[in-house]
């Protein structure tokens, strides 16, 4: 009997044990519950713990800005355009978009994330590069001024918004900020950009004592090349760069690093009378059927081609390819050149053949742009010397014709950090004036240096007008 009641006492004391277990875990999961709901309607006491993890908000946006010193970010939803900052600390979930750990400090301005946070604290509960999301690296194929508020990578096209998120040396820019060959990252869901960030800009190249070069030509590496003007500023990609004058017989050689918003003053006084020298060409050419044209006169491409040194335009033209124009330069004894053709619709070569006529009859050195009936009117700020793709036009206000297509506008005055803006302009029978922001005064300048160095403070215009004459646009392009 004793053994009987021991085993029984035995047993009665392993389910009390048990009872107690249960009615423990039972009772922290529902404090655990009690703790999330109140995270999510407790919101006047600063003394209620927030249970890692918890959020009452998700979203998907774009990051604007990182502050790791005081830990707080910056998000725009790419919905709606409306920014919101939010604090983390070391509860916060940081992944990529394959759900692997990462830092705070990996996350960057323009990612577009998926976040998770309890908006009634402001408290980011988890942030990772959204898994939608599409990201193209140091892209300089590209082009903004689609119509309809779109944009083209490479082949493809995509929609532009208004909201999306433009960002040049950790500042929001506007679209228009982006200059032809800027080198950008660009980041979307779909069809739809969502951010821009600038990861190269562009600088300024100034000649002077140029009055010999005149008529002749600019070869800034492969980035620019064009005909020499008087009193021109040319926009430049960063970076260093052997620079070739040539007019004739006389030309010079400089070297010159570009640095973003900075101006380089070149002298070209130092030119130097070559001998007459040519070069031979061997080019090869897809299809082999091509006509070849340089600078306006048909060359056997079966043979080697003698060329003076210097730049001279090639043309290519062959039945079902695009035409193509490009500019060499011959600079010694022998070379190979490769040229391969694209093949055209029939839309493409109709447009082509207009193109051609309109080159013909204007005589331009590259295929042009229509020009309108229309003018283009730069009203602010006053004062100002206005360049249209590095040609110099004149002191604001000033006009100039409409020539249909992308074009670089610069701003420039003694004193003050010259600013580049892109626009777009289009043949709908009107005039357009641009009312761009004052430019803002250079913080430094390096004495006795043949370049200007400033740093900048990135503005934006913000109001847009219009008139039954035409239209009146500050800060923004003319498609919007």
């Amino acid at each position: 009997m004793n053994g009987i009641y021991k085993r029984l006492s035995s047993i009665a004391i392993i389910m009390t044990a048990m009872a107690l277990m249960i009615t423990g875990c039972t009772s922290q999961a529902s404090n655990i519950g009690l703790a999330r709901e109140n995270d999510r309607t407790k919101t006047e006491s600063d003394f209620v713990v927030t249970e890692i993890g918890g959020y009452d908000s998700a979203d998907t946006a774009v990051v604007v800005s990182v502050d790791t010193d005081i830990e707080y970010v910056t998000f725009m939803n790419i919905a709606t355009g409306r920014q919101y900052t939010l604090s983390y600390d070391g509860t916060t979930y940081v992944k990529d978009k394959y759900e692997g750990p990462m830092s705070m400090s990996q996350i960057k301005a323009g990612d577009v994330v998926d976040v998770t946070f309890l908006k009634s604290k402001k408290k980011l509960a988890s942030v990772q590069l959204s898994p939608q999301a599409w990201t193209f690296d140091n892209i300089e194929n590209y082009d903004l001024g689609g119509i309809n508020k779109t944009a083209s990578i490479g082949s493809n096209t995509y929609s532009l918004p208004d909201e999306v998120v433009v960002l040049s040396e950790g500042k929001r820019a506007e679209v228009m900020d982006v200059v032809k060959k800027d080198v950008l990252t660009i980041s979307g869901i779909d069809h739809k950009i969502c951010s821009i960030k600038v990861e190269k800009g562009h600088g300024y190249l100034r000649l002077t004592n140029e009055q010999a070069l005149i008529g002749g030509w600019i070869e800034v590496g492969n980035a620019v090349i064009q005909q020499i003007t008087e009193n021109m500023l040319l926009t430049v990609p960063e970076g260093s760069y052997q620079v070739v004058l040539s007019n004739g017989n006389a030309n010079c050689v400089k070297d010159v690093i570009i640095e973003r918003d900075k101006e380089v003053i070149l002298n070209a006084g130092d030119l130097e009378i070559a001998q007459d020298k040519t070069g031979k060409i061997l080019f090869s050419v897809e299809p082999p059927a091509a006509k070849v044209s340089v600078d306006g006169e048909t060359v056997d491409i079966e043979n080697e081609v003698e060329l003076p040194y210097g730049i001279h335009r090639v043309r290519l033209e062959a039945e079902g390819y695009q035409t193509l124009t490009k500019y060499i330069q011959v600079g010694s004894e022998y070379a190979r050149l490769s040229f391969v053709m694209e093949e055209a619709n029939e839309a493409e070569e109709s447009g082509e053949d207009e193109a051609s006529a309109k080159e013909e009859e204007n005589g331009d050195d590259e295929i042009a742009n229509a020009v309108t009936g229309n003018k283009v009117y730069i009203d602010s700020p006053p004062k100002v010397e206005v360049y249209l793709d590095g040609s110099y036009v004149g002191i604001s206000p000033v006009s100039f014709v409409k020539v249909t297509g992308s074009h670089t506008v610069t701003l420039r005055k003694t004193g003050y950090v010259s600013k580049s803006y892109t626009i777009y302009l289009y043949d709908d029978g009107q005039d357009i004036t641009y009312s761009f922001t004052d430019l803002e005064k250079e913080t430094y300048r390096e004495e006795g240096s043949s370049s200007t160095s400033v740093k900048t403070t990135r503005t934006t215009s913000s109001k847009s007008t219009s008139s039954s004459s035409g239209s009146t646009v500050s800060g923004n392009d003319s498609r919007r």
